[in-house]
């Protein structure tokens, strides 16, 4: 490959097509929601006077808003290509369609990488294929996690031989985030030996609501009983039919003990907002859908309780945003046999978290809730040992995307970073 160039490095930077990122790509422009690893980061990287950035999002589901592939200018990223999922006989072979979908996008992404002749490749695990194959063919390539899912954990055991050759291309550098998952205990098994890699916290922005916000948030729901938040993209492995089904099970027994906010969209709000009205709820459990950062932190700020039931790990970026925001935390007990939030255990400890027994939702969350709300007491020494962690665990986000930018023009340049230990989450 050839050298990088003397005054730009040129990043090649592979996303998926974020639900969250959809809605103002379709309009041409740059309104993220959620992910903010990786907005963040592209905007980081576009800012740079010394980095030039060709962006490339691959919708990896059918939707008709991104009919064909587009190549286009959007402020501010520049220059962005997305590339969209390849539809056949209406949707009949959703497999074929799915594998048609992942060559073709692998075939555009290795043709622009070809014209484009990037420094450095930075890939999102959606696009591992194309990855894996630019890394074996001599790029520069940093393969980035969000965390571990049953899917890595299946592969570092030997399953799913395709993608395990894929995992154990020659990358300059796996990183993923500690979202609970422990992917320190995977890694090893799952990325090629001598890989270097990884593993740190997402970073957080200060929670700025004002006292006249957090009083509207909490009059906008009644005001005088205890408020529970949930936070999070309405989907299975966040949990939320889990806790609708405790909230509920809550408000069964201790009927008009809380009022509780559930902030996010995803596929399973329409089955969530059926459960709440079918128990005759609905002035008691409130969906609010999506919300800007500044509006959840209103709601989060507001709370007296927050509510976590990330069936995949409990240090999501919303977790670390409550926890900035000085909340009272509920989470799940850890499991370390798979293993699974042992590094929640560790950063978040018992004082400041209320743990439920992972293996009894939505009983036990319905037993700690109503544990709390009827212990005041509980709940602010609880926010004050949160408060306390804050200084401790959360980063800004500027800082965290300095250092991952930091890394990649290290990378571009042939310096590689020292690999992570099991306890490297900063």
């Amino acid at each position: 490959m050839r050298a990088p160039t003397q005054s730009r490095t040129k990043v090649l930077f592979l996303a998926r097509l974020f639900g969250g990122l959809k809605s103002g790509l379709a309009a041409g422009r740059w309104e993220p929601r959620g992910v903010p690893a990786i907005y963040r980061l592209l905007e980081g990287l576009a800012r740079d006077p010394e980095i030039d950035l060709l962006t490339v999002f691959a919708d990896k589901e059918p939707d008709a808003r991104f009919p064909s592939y587009v190549r286009r200018n959007i402020a501010p990223l520049g220059d962005t290509v997305i590339l969209p999922w390849r539809h056949m006989a209406g949707g009949r072979f959703r497999r074929l369609e799915l594998a048609l979908t992942e060559v073709e996008h692998t075939a555009r992404i290795l043709a622009l990488a070809k014209r484009f002749k990037p420094d450095v490749i930075y890939a999102t695990y959606a696009n591992i294929h194309a990855a894996a194959l630019l890394a074996r063919a001599g790029y520069k390539v940093v393969l980035r996690l969000m965390g571990v899912v049953p899917h890595h954990r299946r592969i570092a055991e030997g399953s799913a031989p395709l993608f395990r050759w894929a995992m154990r291309a020659p990358f300059a550098e796996v990183v993923s985030s500690e979202d609970g998952s422990d992917p320190a205990a995977v890694m090893e098994k799952l990325v090629a030996h001598g890989t270097p890699w990884r593993v740190r916290l997402n970073g957080c922005d200060p929670i700025t609501a004002t006292e006249t916000e957090i009083a509207e948030a909490r009059r906008a729901v009644g005001g005088t009983r205890p408020f529970v938040v949930f936070l999070a993209r309405l989907e299975p492995q966040k949990g939320c039919l889990e806790f609708v089904k405790a909230a509920l099970a809550l408000l069964q027994r201790k009927p008009d003990c809380t009022d509780v906010v559930i902030v996010g969209d995803g596929p399973l709000r329409a089955e969530m907002e059926s459960l709440v009205q079918a128990a005759g709820q609905t002035a008691r459990i409130h969906f609010l859908g999506s919300q800007t950062h500044a509006q959840a932190g209103r709601w989060l700020a507001g709370a007296d309780i927050y509510v976590s039931v990330n069936l995949y790990g409990n240090l999501s970026n919303a977790n670390l945003e409550a926890l900035s925001a000085g909340v009272c935390l509920v989470l799940p007990t850890s499991d370390p046999g798979v293993p699974l939030d042992t590094a929640t255990d560790q950063l978040i400890p018992a004082d400041a978290a209320k743990r439920y027994n992972r293996e009894r939702i939505p009983d036990s969350l319905a037993d700690a809730l109503a544990e709390l709300i009827q212990a005041p007491d509980e709940i602010a020494r609880r926010r004050e040992a949160t408060r306390g962690l804050k200084g401790k665990l959360v980063r800004p986000w500027d800082d965290v995307i300095a250092d991952d930018i930091a890394h990649l023009k290290n990378t571009a340049v042939g310096r590689r970073a020292p690999q992570a230990t099991p306890a490297s989450t900063s």
